[in-house]
Formats: C-alpha cells, structure tokens, sequence
C-alpha cells in the first residue's frame, strides 16, 4: 500500500455514498458515529485522553495544550484540517506520523471498517473522522504517549471522536457557524458541542463565551455531576500586549498567577487559548505541575518556540503581512485587532471565503475599518466560489476590487497585507512563503 493509497482508504467509505447524499442534510441525518464506537473504544488503552471542542481556535488551543503537556509526559495530538500534507493531523511529541507508519497502520484497521454493514446508495458511509480517530489511537500507542488529545470537527454530538472515553475536555468559544450542519441558531450549536461532556469526567475547561452558551455548559456539567472551570471565573488574562512577532501576557487560574507569558502566536485569541490550555493542564497534570523554577523556565521555552500555521501567523514584519483561516464575522474582529495593536492604519485585505460562509460579514467589518478589499477565490472542488460574492457586496456598498487569481494578488501586495478565508487557501499561502515571496523588503 502507498502513502496516497493509505488516504484515500480514509475517504473511501464517504466517497461511495457521496453522490447519494443531499448537501443540505443536517448531520444529524447523515453521520452515524455509532458505526465506529465498537472499533474505537476497543483500541482506547486507557491513556489519559483530552477531547477539545469550539468554534474558532479549538485547534491552537490543543497544539497549545500538548505542547505544555510535553513538559510533563509525552503527547499525541490529532488535529485538522492539515496544510500540505495528511500526516500533519497526527503527532507524537511534536513530530507527524511517518509515511511508513501511516501505511502500517492503515492496512491493520482497515479489513475491520470495511466489514462495517453500510449501503451507500442510502447515503450511509464510514466517516473519515472515525478511521482517523482509529488511526491516531494505534499511532499513539505505538508512540507510547502519555497523554493523547483529540480535536474534534465541527461539531460533536454526531462526531466519531467522541467514541474515544475522554477524561477532560476543552471548549473554546463557541459563535453561529456550520448553521447548515449543526442547527440555526448559537444555542443549538452550543447544545451540540456540549455534547462533548460525557459521565464520568474528571473536568472541563470552557473558554470566553456568550450568556446564552455560557448557561448550556454549565447545565449540562451540572447535569451530569462534571467540574467545570470557565473563563473569567476560574481563570483568566491579563495585561496582553502585541509585538511585532509574538504576544506577551500574564495568565491568572486561581491555583498560580503566570506572568508575563511570551509566546511566538499573534492576536489576543491566542492568550486566551493559552490561559484555557494552562488551566486544564494544572487539572490534567497533577499537583506537581511545574513545581519548580527550572519547569517555569522550560514552560518558557516551550512558549517561545510555538508555531501554528495560518492561525494569525505573521508572514513578514515589512510590510507587515499576516494570514489567518476567517470566514465569518465572529473571528475577524482578531485580525484587526492585531493591526491596531500594531499601530497599522492602512492596509490590504484579501478574502478567500467559499460562498456558503459569512464572505459579506467579513467584508463589512473590513470595511468598516478603513481598509482596503480585495474578493478573490482559491481552486478546490469542495469550496464553492462564484459572482454571487460580488454582487451582493455591491449591493450592500462594500467596495472592493476583484483579482481571479489570488497568488498574483498576494504577490503584489506592496503595502501591509492580512489574508483571510478558509484553511484549504494555506498550501497556496505556504507555497509563496517557501517561494521567497514573503521576504522582507
């Protein structure tokens, strides 16, 4: 079995009943986790299992959190999507799975998968995420980790990763998104990502949230006897200021005040993940978490090293440019929030969001800040993007210009730049950078 081999075993299920399947059904009518529960919780080994949740930064905030953890034991992480290469999802330590062991791995599980009774032409299918998360699981026992965190997709109620019996859990903030998917309105959605806090726990760690999914999470780890730390309560950030490369912050979590954090990720969302990450590691990790001078220092050196591609990641100091995975209005507001802080009055914006996200609430609020707009689009079968986007920011008054190909576009750019849209434009972005094209000037 080849490496390309080995992926397309994951989609293959899914490809089968894709034709089959109507784009408008909800998950709740087409994914069907119970298909992969049996498989999953077999090859759990009892490790202690973090599973993390929300809707904008739950990705950073379990890079984040494994990365603390390497500190006390060795971590495996899965996260999505990846930018150039599949393997990127599973980690152990802080390296991805080799070709060698992805193919091993793929040729022992799948024979069980595919004996799964399914009939495609009723859209029924194994999702990716199931033999994804199975994967991770042989991956990490290979690897011997200690600790093993698992991101979950957009939602979780319907989710495979929630098959593995998680001990703890984080939720990020959670906003109106995957509306199509997940429910109309920021109380279904939360319902379905409370989901994730399962009997038995031994805690959660709930981020910045709105009233309304405030009062849904606490319900629910009431509901089901689950301790619950949240954000402004039990821990919190403060004095978060921005660098040219970095931020620097002071993270308080009741049990120790951590000051003057600096870490190598931009934007006030990633202090935020941090302080979510420190305060469910000092659960995770025990009572002899960094109990010494010499564990705060090498906490620092953790910190300063952090790297997460496309999450506000800066491309170039002069001028300034910046790429961050946007595509509804709730996030946008982290990108111009580091331009201010950085003192930057005119600027660039180039958006790459499919047609089926919020493209025109984030123009808006681009707008509204002063800052020059350009629409384009990135080539990928899964995203939808045509000349609706542009005109219905005419209709709306947003002014902008149009450049069909987005690489001659960011190119250009002589003046500060800030890319924004969807994660599959981040091979593109990473492309340029291996290119030169982000050399300073």
């Amino acid at each position: 079995m080849t490496r390309q081999e080995a992926e397309d075993l994951i989609f293959a299920s899914y490809m089968r009943a894709l034709p089959y399947l109507s784009y408008e059904l909800p998950d709740s009518r087409k994914r069907h986790p119970e298909y992969t529960e049996g498989i999953i919780r077999r090859l759990y080994r009892g490790t202690c299992s973090i599973a993390v949740t929300g809707s904008k930064g739950k990705g950073s905030a379990a890079y984040i959190l494994s990365r603390i953890l390497s500190l006390c034991g060795k971590t495996g992480l899965m996260t999505g999507p990846h930018i150039e290469s599949f393997n990127e999802r599973f980690r152990a330590g802080d390296e991805p799975i080799s070709d060698r062991e992805f193919t091993d791995i793929m040729s022992g599980l799948y024979p069980s998968f595919e004996a799964i009774p399914t009939d495609p032409l009723k859209g029924e299918f194994i999702s990716p995420i199931g033999l994804e998360t199975a994967l991770a699981e042989v991956f990490f026992a290979e690897s011997h980790t200690d600790f093993d965190i698992y991101e979950h997709g957009k939602g979780v109620r319907y989710d495979d990763v929630k098959n593995v019996p998680a001990s703890y859990a984080l939720i990020n903030t959670i906003f109106l998104e995957h509306t199509r998917e997940l429910g109309s309105t920021v109380e279904a959605i939360a319902r379905d990502k409370a989901c994730i806090i399962r009997p038995g726990m031994k805690g959660v760690c709930a981020g910045w949230q709105s009233d309304e999914v405030s009062r849904i999470i606490k319900d629910r780890a009431s509901e089901l006897g689950v301790p619950l730390k949240m954000a402004g309560r039990d821990f919190d950030v403060r004095d978060i200021v921005f660098h040219e490369d970095g931020m620097s912050c002071t993270v308080d979590t009741g049990r120790r005040s951590y000051r003057e954090l600096w870490i190598s990720l931009m934007g006030t969302p990633q202090c935020r993940n941090l302080a979510l990450a420190l305060a469910a590691a000092e659960d995770i990790a025990g009572e002899d978490f960094l109990a010494s001078c010499e564990d705060m220092t090498r906490l620092r050196t953790v910190l300063k090293g952090l790297k997460w591609f496309g999450r506000l990641t800066v491309l170039r100091r002069r001028p300034f440019a910046l790429v961050d995975c946007c595509i509804n209005r709730g996030s946008v507001f982290a990108a111009l929030e580091v331009l201010d802080g950085l003192h930057i009055k005119r600027a660039r914006v180039i958006l790459a969001i499919p047609d089926d996200k919020d493209y025109q609430g984030v123009a808006k609020a681009v707008s509204l800040a002063g800052y020059d707009i350009v629409l384009s689009r990135i080539e990928n079968p899964h995203y939808r993007f045509s000349g609706i986007q542009q005109k219905e920011l005419e209709k709306a008054g947003i002014s902008f210009t149009y450049e069909e190909d987005m690489e001659a576009a960011v190119r250009q750019a002589d003046c500060p730049l800030v890319i924004l849209g969807t994660a599959a434009m981040l091979p593109l972005i990473r492309k340029i950078q291996t290119e030169g094209g982000f050399d300073e000037r």
